[in-house]
């Protein structure tokens, strides 16, 4: 059986933090979210807009830290998120350093910084927050996991449809196999994304069903990224993003990482429904 509670370290995040369990991690993001959201008396999209406003240019950002020019809304937002979410990116100044620079042509998405890391965090929770009760009721709802999330020890016999690839629940101690069967029980239909290109899949869907859902799981850089895109083709998207980055993009191979189960039920569930235990599963 898979230990769902066990820490995993990524390259430059772990959701586990300083502690034995992902619960903290979601913890922290909604009740940062609801104090600034107060603090502010905006609504969620208003803040959102304005953290993807200023996360959106990473080399702007980076100078307005380094020259400590930050605007002060800006200055206060990622103290903030220095004091709550510190523990959880680990690593990111050594990796940023041991990067070969003419990576950034092919993936920029390696030079992210820590100061994005804090937004991306409460821009992936704010998606949640604003697209939820949307992505619930959609005529058809589609879950896009990443290959890494896969069990590395067996062979997987995963088999593509006209879509993508569909998890054939081959192996127990398989992430993908556990997470599958949970979106199933909640009549959304998972794909291992591999092959299929964003645009074209989500216009057929589309055109096939009418008003679709997306639900992503990827690492935190990709996971709002993805977002982004299916914000932009005016699609209800929430996601959850892995426990830690740990495959060969940013590591020499694959290495075994996880989600938080539990939160991924409650992001299924209508909120006056769920009932869950704060431990994860």
């Amino acid at each position: 059986m898979l230990d769902l509670n066990q820490p995993v370290v990524g390259k430059t995040y772990s959701l586990f933090g300083n502690d034995m369990s992902t619960n903290f991690f979601y913890e922290r993001i909604a009740n940062f979210t609801d104090q600034i959201l107060m603090e502010e008396q905006q609504h969620p999209l208003q803040l959102l807009d304005y953290i993807q406003q200023v996360n959106r240019n990473r080399r702007e950002l980076r100078r307005n830290v380094l020259n400590n020019r930050k605007e002060p809304r800006l200055a206060r937002l990622l103290d903030l998120l220095h004091g709550s979410f510190q523990e959880y990116t680990h690593g990111i100044e050594e990796h940023l350093k041991s990067t070969p620079i003419y990576k950034i042509v092919t993936d920029k998405e390696l030079f992210t910084i820590r100061e994005q890391y804090y937004l991306y965090m409460i821009e992936f929770g704010l998606v949640n927050r604003i697209h939820k009760e949307d992505f619930l009721s959609a005529n058809f709802r589609i879950a896009l996991l990443p290959y890494c999330l896969r069990e590395t020890q067996g062979r997987c016999k995963a088999e593509p449809d006209h879509l993508d690839y569909r998890c054939k629940g081959c192996l127990k101690s398989c992430y993908i196999n556990h997470v599958s069967q949970l979106l199933k029980e909640h009549h959304i239909e998972p794909y291992i994304w591999r092959r299929a290109k964003l645009k074209p899949m989500l216009k057929e869907l589309v055109k096939e069903h009418g008003r679709i859902g997306v639900l992503g799981i990827a690492c935190i850089v990709e996971l709002v990224m993805g977002m982004r895109r299916c914000m932009a083709a005016n699609l209800p998207v929430v996601g959850i993003p892995l426990n830690a980055n740990r495959c060969p993009r940013w590591m020499d191979g694959f290495y075994k990482t996880s989600i938080d189960l539990n939160a991924l039920e409650k992001l299924l569930t209508p909120d006056r429904e769920f009932s869950g235990s704060n431990d994860a599963l």
